[in-house]
């Protein structure tokens, strides 16, 4: 039988790296399981047999150390099984009060069809639905939210699609993309008759980006994000520093980090290549993970105001970068050229190339495949040492240049320097 779990161990449980499915770790023999998802997310869940001598699983709720401890867990248990013993099974009325709770007045404006579209579909069947909350919160709810679905129309969405092209013309693809989905799914449920918005054209075409900062450009990012602070900030340095992607480093939870190790774990849920992802960490990242606040008791790097949320919405702290640029240039100096965050991914892995870093190297450092497709027995340590000499380089790098030590004039150097 296995042993009881204490305090202690359910805090230090982390996901396993080499297994892509969550871990359920018993309390001794009592039914009562910690369930750690890829993700590092916490829970607590019941196992038993009900009158009918059936298995049933029933998750009582996200572990906390304060809110859910292991003390709240096993009471919690002792709740069920009396519940049991009574004859009640209680996952069953759990989804009965669920379904009940799901029995809601139709939609009535394109905010309610939204709210109902993130909860029976987005969150349910869209393994990363963070970007496309995003793209709901940030562009359609506050255009059309308040807008009945008897009255939207496809001027509504032109209009839409126009006012973001002003500024943002891609954001404004992704939002009509994004508005036609709800409206597609919508039909399918028998919400709405027809999608009013076939044949809005998009906003403009969109060819693939080669935008790379040059040293100047960088060093300016970098004292901008002075400014923001923290999250938004430290956010922009860390994709500097790493080369990772933007919603990876937004959303990355402590547990993914060994500071001891000097690693990051990028698991498979989180992770767009489909597999787990070893991030060497450089001193430069070390430095600013070290200072960064609440990391003691908070469960993501880069918090946000919603409790037990990482920081969400990006789009305000790139235009204030590009705001405390331009101040920066002054009136009279030539504006910055147009760039995005994820133009910082592909400044690091030129630059990367620009320092000597092989090829091969510097594209699993940003988490690409090389050489085909990765089989089944990927080893999320391989080219461990290559890849932290590599990033080890980058950061070195660009410190210089931020400390205006170092020109585009750079002399390439090799990684293992």
């Amino acid at each position: 039988m296995p042993s009881p779990l204490t305090a202690k161990a359910v805090e230090k449980a982390k996901p396993d790296p080499e297994n892509p499915k969550r871990r359920e770790i018993p309390d001794g023999g009592s039914g009562l399981y910690l369930v750690v998802q890829p993700s590092g997310a916490k829970s607590w869940a019941a196992r038993y047999r009900n009158a009918a001598g059936k298995p049933v699983k029933l998750t009582l709720g996200k572990y906390h150390e304060e809110a859910f401890p292991l003390s709240l867990a096993r009471q919690r248990l002792r709740e069920t099984l009396d519940a049991v013993d009574r004859g009640i099974d209680p996952a069953a009325a759990k989804r009965a009060a669920k379904a009940a709770a799901d029995l809601v007045t139709l939609p009535t404006t394109m905010g309610d069809l939204a709210d109902v579209y993130v909860k029976r579909y987005l969150k349910k069947r869209v393994r990363r639905w963070e970007a496309a909350q995003g793209e709901i919160d940030n562009h359609i709810r506050p255009r059309l939210g308040s807008v009945s679905l008897v009255d939207l129309s496809r001027a509504h969405g032109r209009q839409m699609v126009q006012e973001i092209a002003e500024t943002y013309p891609v954001a404004a693809n992704r939002a009509l993309a994004r508005l036609n989905a709800i409206l597609n799914w919508a039909v399918g449920e028998d919400l709405i008759e027809a999608n009013p918005m076939v044949g809005i054209k998009r906003a403009s075409a969109e060819a693939p980006r080669e935008r790379v900062l040059s040293d100047a450009e960088l060093r300016e990012v970098w004292q901008a994000s002075d400014t923001l602070g923290y999250p938004a900030g430290e956010i922009v340095k860390m994709l500097i520093l790493t080369g990772q992607r933007r919603d990876e480093v937004r959303s990355a939870p402590w547990s993914e980090f060994n500071l001891e190790e000097r690693t990051w774990i990028i698991p498979t849920a989180r992770f767009k290549g489909g597999r787990p992802h070893m991030v060497p960490l450089s001193d430069a990242v070390l430095e600013r993970l070290a200072s960064m606040p609440f990391k003691d008791r908070a469960e993501h790097v880069f918090i946000g105001r919603i409790k037990g949320k990482p920081f969400h919405n990006l789009e305000k702290p790139k235009a204030a970068l590009d705001k405390a640029i331009a101040e920066a240039r002054g009136e009279d100096s030539e504006a910055m050229q147009p760039w995005t965050l994820h133009d910082l991914r592909r400044t690091c892995r030129t630059g990367m190339s620009r320092l000597g870093i092989a090829r091969d190297v510097a594209e699993r450092v940003i988490g690409h495949a090389v050489g085909g497709k990765l089989g089944a027995t990927y080893d999320v340590y391989e080219y461990r040492d290559e890849k932290a000499r590599a990033l080890s380089a980058w950061g070195d790098h660009v410190l210089a240049v931020v400390e205006g030590k170092q020109s585009d004039n750079v002399v390439p150097m090799r990684a293992g320097k």
